[in-house]
C-alpha cells in the first residue's frame, strides 16, 4: 500500500528555543510541546513518532543537533508529517527553507504550522506566500542585528565596557577600563618580552617574578596583543587610557612576528598526536641544540617535551623525547602493532555478533507491528501491548551489543600491506605527518618513555 493511500501518518514534534526567547509566553520547550501533543492527539489519524528539541539554538543555523536527526529519519521514510508551532520556530532564514523544503518533497513529507494554520504549501501560491513570510522573518531577524550592533558601536566609541573581564592592570569602574595595581606588572610583561623575544622565558619571569601563572598561547593572545594596552578598542583610538607606549607595543608585535616565522622553520612531524600520558596535555616540539659544527653553529634535533613540565613544573615527565628515535621505534614495531590492533577488535566484534544479529531481528518485528496497525489488522492496544514485549527482549540483550564500536579497518589494513622500513626514510616531513595521520589517534608517551599508539 502506498504512503499517500494511508489514512494514518507518522508525525513528529519540532521544537525549536533560542536563547533570547526562552522566557517569552508561549515559546517555551514545554508550551511548544503541550501544543503539539494537544494537536496530535485531537486527530485521530495521526500517530506520534519522535519528538525533537533544538534547546536555545538559534533559527538562522542550519546544523542544529537534533534537527539533523529528523532530517535523517525524513530521508529513512520514517515521517510523513512534521508539525510545529509557528513557521519561525522552523526556520528564519529563507534559503534554509528552501533547501530543506526540496528534502521534504523528495520524500513526500508534509509540514503544519498548528498556530498558524493558514500556511498552506500544497498550491503554488500558498508556497509563494510561506515563501514571502520567511523573507519578512529573516528581515526582521536581519534589522534586530543592525539595531544592535549599532547601539554596540555607540557604546564602545563612548569608552564603555559592555561585557567581559577586564585585561590585566585594569579594573572596570562606572563602565569604563581604568588602570590598577597591576599596570606596573603589565609594563614589565612587554618590556621583560622585548628584551627576550621568548614567550617561554617570559612565562618563567611571569611566575617567578610576578606570580602570574600563564600559557605562552595566552600571553600572546590575552596580553602582548591587547590593543587596549595602548587605549585601543575597535575603530575607538581612545578606549581608555594606554598603560604602554605605542613604540613598545609595535616593537612586541614585530617580534612575535618574527618568532612565528621561525617557528615553521621545522615542520614536526608528530605535533598534534603526540601527548603526555602522566598529564594528558599535549607534548610540544621544539629543537634542541646539539654538538657545534665547524663553522661555528650548532646541530639542531626536533624534540618534544610536555608543556605542563616546561616551564610550569607540574608534570613529572620531564624527559625529552627525540624525533628521530620515535620514527625508528614507529617504523621497526607498526606492523606488530596494527596486528594486535586489527586482532583485538575482530575478536571484540565476534563476541557481540550474534547479539546484534538478535536485535536487529526483534527491531525488525517492532517494524511489522507498524504495518500491521496501519493496515488495520491490529487495533492499538495489540500494538502496545507486543511493542512492549519486544522492547523487554531488546532489553535483556547484552549491553555491549548495542555499544559496539563500528570502526573501518581498511586504512590499518592498508599500512599493513605496505613496506615501511623500504620507503619511509625517503618521505618528506610532510609525508610522514600525512602517513601517520592516516591511522594513528594518538601517541601516548610517560616519564618513563613507554609508548602507547592510539589508532583510529
Amino acid at each position: 500500500m502506498k504512503k499517500e493511500q494511508l489514512n494514518v501518518l507518522h508525525t513528529a514534534i519540532y521544537i525549536r528555543v533560542s536563547t533570547d526567547q526562552q522566557a517569552k509566553k508561549g515559546d517555551s520547550v514545554d508550551e511548544q510541546l503541550d501544543t503539539c501533543r494537544e494537536y496530535v492527539e485531537k486527530h485521530d489519524n495521526l500517530v506520534l513518532y519522535d519528538t525533537y528539541v533544538d534547546d536555545g539554538v538559534s533559527g538562522q543555523k542550519i546544523k542544529r543537533g537534533d534537527f539533523s536527526r529528523l532530517m535523517n529519519d525524513v530521508r529513512s521514510g520514517q515521517i510523513d508529517l512534521i508539525i510545529f508551532t509557528k513557521l519561525d520556530r522552523w526556520f528564519r532564514s529563507l534559503r534554509h527553507y528552501l533547501n530543506t523544503q526540496a528534502t521534504l518533497e523528495a520524500n513526500h513529507c508534509a509540514w503544519l504550522a498548528v498556530d498558524q494554520p493558514y500556511f498552506d504549501t500544497s498550491t503554488p501560491h500558498g508556497r509563494a506566500f510561506v515563501a514571502q513570510s520567511m523573507t519578512f522573518a529573516e528581515l526582521e531577524a536581519a534589522n534586530d542585528s543592525t539595531r544592535i550592533r549599532d547601539v554596540f558601536d555607540y557604546k564602545y566609541k563612548r569608552g564603555e565596557v559592555l561585557s567581559g573581564k577586564a585585561p590585566l592592570g585594569y579594573s572596570i569602574v562606572d563602565k569604563h577600563l581604568v588602570s590598577n595595581k597591576d599596570a606596573e606588572k603589565v609594563i614589565k610583561i612587554f618590556e621583560h618580552y622585548a628584551a627576550t623575544s621568548s614567550l617561554s622565558d617570559t612565562v618563567q619571569f611571569m611566575e617567578q617574578e610576578l606570580g602570574i601563572v600563564m600559557y605562552s598561547a595566552n600571553l600572546k593572545n590575552t596580553i602582548l596583543k591587547q590593543k587596549k594596552y595602548i587605549g585601543v578598542f575597535r575603530d575607538n583610538e581612545h578606549f581608555c587610557k594606554p598603560l604602554i607606549s605605542h613604540e613598545l607595543f609595535d616593537s612586541v608585535q614585530r617580534q612575535l612576528a618574527m618568532n612565528i616565522h621561525s617557528n615553521r622553520k621545522y615542520e614536526y612531524i608528530f605535533t598534534g598526536l603526540i601527548r603526555c600520558a602522566d598529564c594528558d596535555h599535549a607534548i610540544n616540539g621544539f629543537p634542541q641544540r646539539g654538538g657545534k659544527r665547524k663553522d661555528g653553529s650548532y646541530r639542531i634535533f626536533p624534540a618534544y617535551r610536555c608543556r605542563i613540565a616546561y616551564p610550569y613544573k607540574r608534570c613529572p615527565n620531564r624527559k625529552l623525547f627525540y624525533e628521530a628515535p620515535l620514527e625508528r621505534y614507529l617504523v621497526e614495531h607498526l606492523h606488530e602493532l596494527l596486528e594486535i590492533e586489527i586482532s583485538k577488535y575482530e575478536q571484540k566484534n565476534a563476541k557481540v555478533i550474534d547479539y546484534e544479529s538478535k536485535r536487529a531481528a526483534i527491531e525488525k518485528k517492532i517494524e511489522r507491528l507498524k504495518d500491521l496497525y496501519i493496515n488495520e489488522i491490529i487495533t492499538m492496544d495489540e500494538l502496545k501491548v507486543s511493542k512492549a514485549k519486544y522492547q523487554e527482549e531488546l532489553s535483556q540483550l547484552p549491553a555491549e551489543a548495542a555499544a559496539i564500536e563500528k570502526r573501518d579497518l581498511s586504512a590499518l589494513r592498508n599500512m599493513l600491506k605496505m613496506d615501511l622500513p623500504s620507503i619511509y626514510f625517503t618521505l618528506d616531513p610532510q609525508e610522514r605527518r600525512r602517513l601517520w595521520r592516516s591511522c594513528i589517534r594518538e601517541i601516548r608517551v610517560d616519564h618513563d618513555k613507554n609508548i602507547d599508539i592510539v589508532f583510529l
